[in-house]
């Protein structure tokens, strides 16, 4: 078995097509450079490396792990919720499992669970859980997944039943695996981060963000809502998923909410610098991390009143059924009508989101790796004769 040595490779796998990217683009630049100590052994550099698979990068993308300073490979594979079945998983799972021996990984964070399994068990191996299908249908269908799709639950749990250990971005998501999946080895709970939005000089509109082609982000509602609303609603995000081009298989096209496109994530920030309101109206979200970088630029914030949402924003958003438009139409002109009221929530979710930096995610998650290190150092010392 290889010895570890400095500096310490840590493998995160990531993807380019939602949150996963931000989440592990950041993440790798907060850590990058800082020193991990594991048992009796010297603090070692963590030296992270990006390795993604599905679509590719954009150049924006790709420029943004420059400037952060992190290398990034990509493996030309499906995810894993692209793929039709457990052969074409397995396919992505073997090229991964070779790029990560390449890369000469001391340890390796998986961000896509069902790929887990693939990679050499003797090196340690943590699995971030960021969304499931399970999880997904059970919140937005409220129902189990159908049997075409059985084939996918049962490699998750597989991906979270090999890991060393199972991230989970907040204690509701962490709840709804275990519902699901049962006991979760060494399962700990590390909120996302986000870097600070500046604020900026405030306008009169309700932002949102996601990629709408998901109907978990409940764009339908949105729009409703957003007709006869006293400030326009704006949305940033694709209405097509990737792959879904004419496909019809995209988000319906919205008819009172402003569609921005696909903004570039620094164009995005400046809107929401500006934006007075963010709305988030998601029947499923593990963490939600523009409900975050919004709420860091002082926007006042309407959300759905799911247990996420409650776990992070209690007492500093507006909650709402993300069923009722009047409802949600209501809270924001209820926020429009009471300036105090704005500015005041506002500047609650402004110092909320200031609980959720990057330092303390870092810490939180070398401890992770130092435990999960020490317990394969350990295991190594017994086998030696």
């Amino acid at each position: 078995m290889r010895t570890l040595s400095p500096p310490l490779t840590l493998v995160i796998t990531t993807d380019a097509v939602g949150g996963v990217w931000r989440y592990a683009l950041d993440l790798a630049g907060t850590l990058k450079g800082r020193a991990l100590a594991v048992a009796d052994e010297a603090p070692q550099v963590v030296e992270p490396l990006l390795i993604g698979l599905g679509p590719r990068p954009s150049e924006a993308q790709r420029d943004e792990a420059c400037e952060a300073g992190v290398a990034l490979d990509w493996i030309d594979r499906p995810l894993d919720w692209q793929v039709e079945g457990p052969e074409a998983l397995a396919d992505s799972g073997r090229a991964l499992a070779a790029a990560v021996t390449a890369a000469g990984a001391d340890l390796v964070q998986v961000n896509n669970p069902p790929l887990l399994p693939f990679l050499p068990a003797q090196l340690p191996r943590i699995a971030a859980a960021h969304s499931c299908l399970s999880t997904w249908w059970q919140a937005v269908r409220g129902e189990t997944p159908p049997l075409n799709l059985a084939w996918h639950g049962a490699a998750t749990a597989r991906g979270l039943a090999a890991a060393d250990a199972v991230i989970s971005p907040s204690h509701a998501f962490a709840a709804a695996m275990t519902a699901i999946y049962g006991a979760l080895p060494d399962l700990a709970v590390v909120p996302n981060a986000a870097v600070p939005v500046m604020a900026g000089r405030k306008r009169q509109v309700a932002l949102a963000a996601a990629r709408w082609w998901d109907p978990a982000k409940n764009l339908t509602v949105l729009d409703a809502a957003a007709e006869g609303a006293l400030w326009p609603v704006e949305i940033a995000g694709p209405l097509e998923g990737p792959g879904s081009s004419g496909s019809g298989r995209g988000a319906p096209c919205p008819v009172h909410v402003t569609h921005l496109g696909s903004l570039p994530h620094r164009a995005l920030r400046a809107r929401m610098a500006e934006a007075a309101i963010f709305v988030s109206l998601a029947l499923y979200e593990p963490f939600g991390l523009s409900v975050l970088e919004a709420a860091g630029a002082g926007a006042a914030l309407v959300l759905s009143d799911i247990p996420t949402h409650r776990e992070l924003w209690d007492d500093c958003a507006c909650f709402v059924d993300p069923h009722d438009p009047q409802a949600v139409r209501d809270a924001l002109d209820g926020l429009v009508r009471d300036p105090a009221a704005l500015g005041r929530m506002g500047l609650l979710a402004t110092t909320r989101a200031a609980s959720f930096s990057h330092a303390r995610q870092a810490d939180a998650m070398l401890a992770v790796y130092g435990r999960v290190l020490a317990r394969h150092t350990a295991d190594r010392g017994d086998a030696v004769p």
